[in-house]
């Protein structure tokens, strides 16, 4: 009898000690030095920036600064949104000194904002420089998509501060957010998702070094036609550049609608053309050869189709019909420097908090 006791004591000490390791493996600790730990909030939370293509650092050069090219440290692949860490959504920021807007999709972009600004076309536009790179906002919007968008003064014309997409549930798009962030070195903001990649794609060679923004892209539609180059929005007199070098084929044709321009043979039938200019550069005249970057002209806003300083790069192939620079040159993005990340992710979350309250 005294061994029956014994054996069920044992039996029941050992369920004692298994049942308690159990719950100490549950409810764990801090994980042991090299152990991952994934939470699944975490998992949930990731909602899935579309990814790019990755580029050989030695065919890219990045925007630096005034009239500046540089080497690439890296090329960066994006990742889904980052969310704002538990400790900042744990904490109220201060007041949000920005107008918030929340729109329903119903309709265009423009249409849907009708009943919200004064002017939706100029903040439609704005709306739309921010989506156009990785979305199509003109046709690739559905009924019941959502917009939040934080409005202020940004230092440019988009006034943009952040901005967070929500595709409805069922459809195949991903939400995002970008937000309006100015990189140390650069002269204007720019904006970044939320792992500090940068929107904008910059060409492997670039007309202009120093630009305020990107404001038309290539086939963009405008009315009764699509948008045949790529505009860059820039102060007037700034020095615009041959991307590839040539011998120049003429100057200056349909000045009432282009301004100032000038296309350059750049070989094999295709030819670059640079429209708006406030002026072509000294000495340049048909027959003249180009070496790349050369300055051929500055930033202007001549002809009757330009309302803002800035210059429109176009490609053509041998029969005149256009081409993407996007498509013809290889392009990139920058990610913003370890010493802007700090400053970054704290308006980063202070933003989300407060788009977040005008989400729900």
């Amino acid at each position: 009898m005294t061994n029956i006791r014994k054996f069920h004591f044992w039996i029941q000490s050992t369920l004692i000690l298994l049942l308690s390791l159990a719950i100490v493996i549950s409810c764990g600790g801090e994980p042991e030095e090299g152990e991952i730990v994934i939470r699944a909030e975490d998992l949930a939370s990731s909602d899935g920036v579309p990814t790019v293509d990755s580029l050989s650092p030695a065919d890219t050069v990045v925007f630096s600064g005034p009239d500046t090219l540089s080497e690439p440290d890296s090329v960066v692949t994006l990742v889904p949104d980052v969310p704002a860490s538990d400790s900042t959504l744990a904490v109220e920021p201060a007041e949000c000194p920005w107008e918030r807007i929340a729109v329903e999709i119903n309709g265009s972009i423009y249409a849907s904002l009708a009943d919200e600004v004064p002017d939706p076309d100029i903040l439609g536009a704005h709306i739309v420089r921010c989506m156009w790179w990785d979305s199509d906002p003109w046709n690739g919007m559905n009924a019941g998509d959502s917009l939040y968008v934080l409005l202020g003064e940004t230092g440019r014309e988009n006034q943009v501060i952040a901005l967070r997409y929500v595709p409805r549930d069922g459809t195949s798009n991903s939400s995002f957010s970008v937000y309006s962030f100015r990189m140390t070195g650069d002269n204007y903001p720019s904006h970044y998702y939320s792992d500090g990649t940068e929107v904008l794609r910059l060409l492997n060679y670039m007309p202009i070094s120093t630009f305020e923004e990107m404001t038309g892209p290539c086939g963009e539609p405008r009315g009764d036609h699509f948008h045949s180059g790529v505009d860059f929005k820039a102060p007037e007199g700034t020095p615009v550049r041959t991307c590839k070098g040539g011998a120049v084929t003429r100057l200056n044709w349909n000045y009432n609608y282009n301004g100032n321009c000038i296309e350059i043979g750049i070989g094999s039938g295709y030819s670059e053309i640079f429209l708006h200019l406030q002026g072509i550069a000294e000495g340049i005249r048909e027959g003249s050869i180009l070496a790349k970057g050369d300055i051929v002209g500055y930033v202007g806003s001549t002809g009757v189709t330009s309302t803002a300083p800035h210059i429109h790069y176009q490609i053509n192939d041998e029969n005149g019909n256009p081409i993407d620079p996007y498509l013809f040159y290889s392009s990139y993005r920058r990610h913003l420097p370890p010493e802007d990340m700090e400053e970054f992710i704290t308006f980063r979350d202070n933003c989300d908090l407060w788009l977040k309250t005008i989400s729900e």
